[in-house]
């Protein structure tokens, strides 16, 4: 129960938020005066700008004309307040460490705790008209509820799927617990909400499957990329640059995105006489493992792991290649989902070689992308050798089919909506 009381100085005050400064978890940042009176909020168990998709959003809020806030986690070097254009970033304490499932709750629910309090206390959040909550967690929502008791509206934005994706996180008997408690948890937050949003059309047909007892309002934003961020789309140059042919990956690396099928099948067609090389951009809990495994691979400079870019020197060295790979793994989670990382390679006129998942096909068709079968490294190796058999015309080809497909989802359109979503929830009552 939130039962609030008044302290000396006026200040509202729960029971809950008592509960919060006890546990220490209380974290009163310094807004300048000038950044006061936010309407819309952001929150997100995540960073910013690193983010995208937060960025977009709380970029398309701003359009409205009204003071946005996003909330999310801090990190080392950036400052607890800060003004990002139109968007007030605000860095609460907490972590993001990858360890176990109780690590995770206890990060998950610190950050959370944090979030209300100030959507609770803060005086510049008390006059907030809409909270987009960010999954995951899903139970994220339950910081928005002091906004929501005040007669603000609540956005659900469901980036993953919880339930499926505690099920792969956590194998064996303890994902299936876990999982059925995401499921509950889900649908519980998919009620409170009062629009959810998704990030693809296979992701709302399974939501639409899982009913929550009431009439639910869905609404799909794809990941599109923003021309602000890669620049206007361009037109595909598929002419090998050298003798060799140049893969690119770029991306957090973790087992789930599949680079150990690609590296071995750098070595397989290695072994078939196809010059072929790798880079991996990027960083992650499979780094070590990965150059543990090009070594024993015999690989040597075949595979480069060139580390972490920024932003805004992604799509100069992403182009400089002559095709990406995306080798995702295929299971009960990836089957709903359209990686990014892809949306980009297709935006940049970048060739592509591709897991066979079905919303890539869905959404790609079968001329678009050089496919194989999911894990599968002797198919990956098939569909690399028959991506460099082909002519610069074919591969320009299917890349602007690519380009064809997703201009559908163009993010001009799915901003648009948003911005009409967020004047609606803002002009509501």
């Amino acid at each position: 129960m939130f039962v609030t009381t008044r302290t000396r100085s006026g200040v509202e005050r729960s029971d809950i938020s008592d509960a919060i400064y006890r546990a220490g978890l209380s974290f009163v940042p310094v807004i300048p005066r000038r950044e006061s009176r936010f309407e819309i909020v952001h929150l997100a168990h995540s960073s910013m700008p690193q983010d995208t998709r937060v960025k977009r959003e709380a970029s398309a809020a701003a359009l409205t004309g009204r003071r946005v806030a996003v909330i999310v986690l801090e990190a080392r070097g950036e400052p607890t307040v800060e003004r990002a254009g139109p968007v007030t970033i605000i860095r609460v304490p907490g972590n993001r460490t990858r360890r176990g499932p109780l690590s995770y709750l206890t990060e998950y629910t610190e950050f959370m705790l944090r979030c209300r309090w100030l959507l609770a206390q803060h005086q510049a959040f008390r006059h907030v008209r809409v909270v987009h909550v960010h999954t995951l967690p899903d139970f994220l929502i339950w910081a928005a509820r002091p906004v929501q008791k005040r007669g603000g509206r609540v956005i659900l934005d469901l980036h993953e799927i919880f339930p499926e994706f505690t099920r792969i996180k956590y194998p064996g008997a303890l994902g299936r617990v876990a999982a059925r408690l995401a499921q509950a948890i889900e649908r519980r937050a998919r009620r409170l909400a009062d629009v959810t949003i998704t990030v693809n059309t296979p992701i709302e047909t399974l939501l639409a499957a899982r009913p929550i007892g009431r009439a639910e309002r869905l609404l799909v934003v794809h990941n599109s990329v923003d021309p602000q961020d890669f620049g206007p789309q361009r037109e595909p140059c598929p002419e090998r640059r050298g003798t060799a042919l140049e893969l690119v990956y770029h991306g957090t690396l973790t087992q789930l995105y599949g680079l150990d099928v690609a590296v071995r099948a750098v070595h397989a067609a290695l072994g078939n006489g196809l010059d072929v090389r790798l880079a991996i951009l990027g960083d992650g809990p499979e780094r070590g493992r990965l150059e543990a495994l090009a070594q024993a691979l015999g690989l040597g400079d075949r595979v480069r792991f060139e580390g972490r870019l920024l932003q805004r020197d992604l799509p100069a060295r992403l182009t400089r290649a002559d095709a990406a790979v995306v080798p995702t793994r295929l299971n009960e989670m990836t089957r709903y989902s359209l990686s990014n990382k892809l949306l980009e390679y297709v935006h940049l006129g970048v060739p592509v070689v591709a897991s066979r998942l079905p919303s890539y096909v869905e959404y790609l068709g079968d001329d678009a992308a050089w496919y194989w079968t999911p894990g599968d490294p002797a198919d990956c190796a098939r569909a690399i050798a028959a991506l460099a058999a082909a002519s610069p015309e074919e591969r320009a080809t299917r890349a602007r089919h690519g380009q064809e497909r997703l201009s559908e989802i163009e993010w001009t359109g799915e901003r648009d909506r948003l911005v009409a979503l967020y004047q609606e929830l803002l002009d509501s009552r």
